[in-house]
Order: structure tokens, then C-alpha cells, then sequence
């Protein structure tokens, strides 16, 4: 055989050799993965939930502009994030996230909390009764984040409806100058004995039978004492002060005091003098108490301001947004206020925007409980009552001017 014929064959052999070789092996799937059907489906579930969670807050309305921004961010990235990890997903060969539990976990999260958005502005709009009586037109048309108002703060002595008539145990006045961000809290005695504009004429009787001819003649009786306007109020009763307290995780409360609050304030225990931490039965019994107290009614008054005193600066603390939804289902139904949904909107949205302290002070009006007079609303004998130091009385109407002066 010629060596070119050799060359031939061996040439020939090589060339089998490699076909097969390449015939054998396995081909590579080059075609690029389509995007799964599931995939889409969930983002499209991501797209509604966000949207969902945006309208819920701008129909809330508390949140600023600052952070609507933000969150609105936060949202669009968080799209895009997991629509590039699911198309990333589908164009590479080897295996790789496809944004499935972001996507889930995000719908599940912007969801629940448009969910929680739409149930607080539903507890805002059934505490503000005032907005749908219809009787409230001129106090709806104060601007309180620029305009100094009073509100009467009134506790009445029961558990359970809200809406009923009853002696106002609790009696305060927080007078706001928003612009300052001062505080001035005046409690008033509940035995104080004063004439209830259109009711008593020119008897006098105790500041608490005001209570149960309606919050409107409450407010009028403590607008004629300090000479002063107080357009709005909020109402609360026993229920309701147990459970925000509760809710809060408890408070801390300063008390001027060491004592032993007696079964008629609901609960026998020791307070300290100094700060006590109380859960809402020990708060209600602290504001409660008042015979075993040196000067009865009058100190009284004086820890239901530091009760409220230490609710304030708690509902300031950042922490307080973790309570939020308690807080809604323990307010809504226990307390009321003629405020607008807009005005206390509003509100919020201030304290939320610049996240500032506020200055408080207390003071407390006081008198002779010593004695016994007659009272219009009770005709088979005098009863003990509290006889005003009107000294006392022209000094609350003068601070009340200075804060809303400033």
C-alpha cells in the first residue's frame, strides 16, 4: 500500500473518531428560560399591595409629605427590585433568586399595613362624634397647628358608654399654644362650688352635677369660672384610661405623695412618693383615690395632671408607633371629642413633621373643702363642697392668657 493511501485511510479514521465523539456528547440548551407564569402573577400581586398601601396612607393623612416621598421610594425600588431579579432569573442558564419570597413578603407587608391605615382612620372618624351633630361649625373652622385652643378634658365616673350623661370626676383644661409648643393643664376640683350657666341660676353647686345636664354645660360652667373660651373637649371614662394605659405597656408616674389608696378607688395599693410605674388599674385607682389623701379632692387634682402629664410625653416617645393598633381599639368607642377628623388629623401630622417636645406645666385650683353648703342639684341637705380661693382662680386665668398670648 502507497504511503498516500495509508495517509488517506488514517485521515479518514481521525475524522469518524471525532464525529462520533461529538455525536455522543450532550448538547447545550441554549435557548434562555421564559419567565414563569407564577412569577409575573406575584408581581403583579406586589404591584396592587402597593398601590393598596399608598392610597391607604394618603386616605389616613397624617403621615408628612417628607415621608410620603420616602415611602413612595421605598415602594417603586422595591418593584423594580424584584421585577430585575425575576427577569435575571429567566435570561441566565444556572439557577438563580427570582425575587419569589421578596415579592411575597412585601405584598404580605404593605397589605397588612393598608390594612391597619384604613382601620385607624376609621377609629379617628367615629371618635370625632362632634364632626357628625352638626353643632360644631365654628370650632371645625380653628386651625390648631397655628392657633392657641382650650380643651376640656373630662373623665367621667363610669365604665362602658361612652355617650352617656354622667358626673364628670375628672376636670381639665389643656390649654395648646402650638407655635410654642407649651402646654398648661388646670385641674379643677369636682366638688368646687360654682353656678352652672343656665341651669342653677344664682345658686351654686358642685363643678361634677354639671356633668349630668350634658359636656356642653360642663364646658360652660369652667369657661364662666376662668373666663376663658374652650371650644373643644374629650371625654373618657373608667374603661377607657384602664386600657390606653394597658396598652401603652404602662406608665411612669411622678407622685408628690406616699400613700394608700382606699377600695372605693377600685384597687388597695401602696404609691410611692417619687416615680411608680402603674398598668391601667393601678393608674385609674391613682387618679381615683382621694381619702386618704391630706387635702382630699384638691390633691386629687393634682396626680390626674401627672397622670396625663406622663400619657403625653409617652404618646411622644417614637417607640409609641409599635402600640399604634391598640391604641386605636382602645380609644375607639371609650372616649369622644367634638374635634374634627381633619383638626386632630392634623395634629398628628404636625407632631410627626417636627418631632418636637413639649413644655408642660400644671397648676390646680383651690379652695376651703372643709364645710358643707347647699347645692342645686340636690335638695334633702347640704353636702360637702369646695369654696373657691378665687385667688387662686384669678392666677389660672392669668397663666391661661400668657400661654395663648405667646
Amino acid at each position: 500500500m502507497e504511503y498516500r493511501e495509508q495517509l488517506k485511510i488514517i485521515k479518514s479514521h481521525k475524522w469518524n473518531e471525532e464525529t462520533g465523539s461529538r455525536e455522543g456528547r450532550p448538547r447545550k440548551n441554549n435557548k434562555k428560560r421564559k419567565p414563569g407564569i407564577a412569577g409575573r402573577f406575584l408581581w403583579l400581586i406586589q404591584l396592587l399591595a402597593s398601590a393598596f398601601f399608598l392610597v391607604a396612607v394618603l386616605i389616613l393623612g397624617i403621615i408628612p409629605s417628607k415621608y410620603l416621598i420616602l415611602l413612595a421610594f421605598i415602594v417603586i425600588v422595591l418593584l423594580i427590585l424584584t421585577r430585575y431579579m425575576q427577569k435575571r432569573a429567566c435570561g441566565s442558564r444556572k439557577k438563580k433568586r427570582s425575587g419569589k419570597g421578596l415579592c411575597i413578603c412585601t405584598s404580605v407587608v404593605f397589605a397588612v399595613a393598608g390594612f391597619y391605615a384604613l382601620k385607624g382612620n376609621a377609629a379617628l372618624d367615629k371618635i370625632a362624634t362632634g364632626e357628625e351633630s352638626g353643632k360644631y361649625g365654628a370650632e371645625h373652622g380653628i386651625d390648631v397647628t397655628e392657633r392657641p385652643f382650650s380643651v376640656y378634658i373630662s373623665g367621667i365616673d363610669v365604665y362602658g358608654d361612652i355617650t352617656q350623661n354622667s358626673r364628670s370626676d375628672v376636670n381639665l383644661i389643656a390649654t395648646v399654644n402650638p407655635k410654642t409648643h407649651k402646654v398648661l393643664i388646670t385641674t379643677t376640683p369636682r366638688d368646687y362650688y360654682v353656678r352652672i350657666p343656665g341651669i342653677s341660676g344664682d345658686a351654686s353647686d358642685k363643678l361634677t352635677h354639671a356633668g349630668i345636664y350634658g359636656i356642653d354645660t360642663s364646658i360652660a360652667t369652667l369657661e364662666n369660672l376662668y373666663d376663658t373660651e374652650i371650644p373643644f373637649y374629650v371625654r373618657v371614662n373608667f374603661t377607657s384610661v384602664e386600657e390606653i394605659v394597658d396598652v401603652m405597656g404602662g406608665v411612669d408616674v411622678e407622685s408628690e405623695l406616699a400613700f394608700t389608696t382606699s377600695e372605693d378607688s377600685g384597687l388597695v395599693m401602696d404609691v410611692k412618693e417619687g416615680d411608680n410605674h402603674f398598668n391601667g388599674k393601678e393608674a385609674l385607682a391613682f387618679v381615683r383615690e382621694r381619702q386618704n389623701l391630706p387635702t382630699g379632692d384638691n390633691q386629687r387634682g393634682k396626680n390626674q395632671q401627672a397622670l396625663l402629664t406622663a400619657l403625653i410625653k409617652k404618646t411622644m416617645s417614637p417607640m409609641i408607633v409599635f402600640r399604634a393598633n391598640g391604641m386605636i381599639n382602645s380609644v375607639s368607642g371609650n372616649s369622644e371629642t367634638n374635634m374634627s377628623e381633619k383638626q386632630i388629623k392634623a395634629l398628628i401630622k404636625m407632631q410627626l413633621n417636627d418631632g418636637k417636645g413639649w413644655d408642660i406645666e400644671s397648676v390646680a385650683a383651690t379652695g376651703d373643702d372643709s364645710g358643707k353648703q347647699w347645692c342645686y342639684s340636690y335638695s334633702d341637705g347640704p353636702l360637702y363642697v369646695t369654696v373657691p380661693d378665687w385667688g387662686s382662680v384669678e392666677e389660672i386665668k392669668r397663666k391661661i392668657n400668657c400661654i395663648k398670648a405667646e
